[in-house]
């Protein structure tokens, strides 16, 4: 073959490499995607007067809301009532009251005050979390529905420093109707571990929890099964879900014949969590950083 034509080959694939590199760059440097915390659907929105009263099914404790569940529910209102504004007349709103329901009728929970009256194409932006909604959620009585119809962000993960990591009682905001629906007459979650803290919950919200022989479990509520994993953090242990967990799990639930698949875990997710939710839409990863997410689905409910 002719010198010249070598040449041209050469330049020829180096160029095409060069060119794949510099794509591959500009897509790794792309920005995530803008993070809007979930929005549950409201049950009733109405206005009267300067008040925009936003009626969840949420149910009240006969005692009443804590300061917890209070404040989920006073941000949850005002969430659906900036989603409205946008197209309704709503200028003239200066308040946003959040209404539950206790023995079967609405009761008022809080009333937020708006600080300067809502304008079409004028609200702030929504501050940066860890979620992003795809579409609209499933039915309020579904958390894992909820959850699943949800796309993570890569949210903030592992920053680094030593292996220990606090108890999760301790970071996470939880309602004392949650607590007590879990725990009971104990009233504290503290030692509990993750996953009777997760099958409590998903008992308590209607989900038939059974445990196969393999020491997994499958929640299954409204003719949808969803398969379960759990894994805890050691004491010593890496604070991030190891590579070999994930792909076991995702092994586990293609042989599990379940609609859905969900592993809870009090360590943080790795960059190769996300990698698998995009390229498997029935599985998702419910890290340390999302578990928030689902305490407050539950206690909307």
């Amino acid at each position: 073959m002719p010198t010249p034509v070598v040449v041209l080959i050469v330049v020829a694939v180096v160029a095409a490499v060069a060119w794949y590199l510099l794509a591959r760059g500009r897509a790794d440097s792309q920005p995530a995607p803008a993070r809007s915390e979930p929005r549950l659907s409201e049950v009733d929105f109405k206005v009267a007067g300067a008040t925009a009263h936003v009626y969840f099914d949420t149910q009240i404790p006969g005692e009443g809301p804590d300061d917890v569940l209070t404040s989920l529910m006073g941000r949850e209102a005002m969430r659906i009532f900036e989603s409205k504004a946008d197209h309704l007349p709503l200028a003239e709103v200066k308040h946003v009251a959040a209404h539950g329901r206790q023995a079967g009728q609405p009761v008022l929970v809080t009333t937020v005050h708006i600080k300067k009256p809502a304008e079409m194409g004028r609200l702030d932006a929504p501050k940066d979390t860890d979620v992003v909604m795809a579409g609209d959620v499933a039915a309020s009585d579904d958390p894992l529905g909820k959850l699943h119809a949800m796309e993570f962000g890569r949210g903030g993960g592992y920053r680094g420093g030593g292996d220990e990591l606090p108890p999760l009682s301790e970071e996470l905001h939880i309602p004392a109707k949650v607590i007590e629906a879990v725990a009971g007459s104990a009233d504290s979650l503290l030692g509990m571990r993750l996953e009777d803290f997760i099958t409590g919950l998903l008992r308590a919200s209607g989900y038939q929890v059974v445990e196969k022989e393999d020491g997994t479990k499958r929640a299954t509520k409204g003719g949808t099964t969803t398969y379960l994993e759990f894994v805890e953090h050691l004491p010593g242990s890496h604070p991030e879900l190891d590579e070999r967990s994930i792909d076991a799990f995702i092994m586990k639930f293609m042989g599990s014949h379940a609609d859905r698949a969900m592993l809870f875990t009090a360590k943080y997710g790795p960059y190769a969590v996300y990698e698998k939710e995009r390229r498997n839409t029935k599985v998702t990863f419910m890290t340390r950083e999302r578990l928030q997410t689902f305490v407050d689905s539950v206690a909307m409910i």
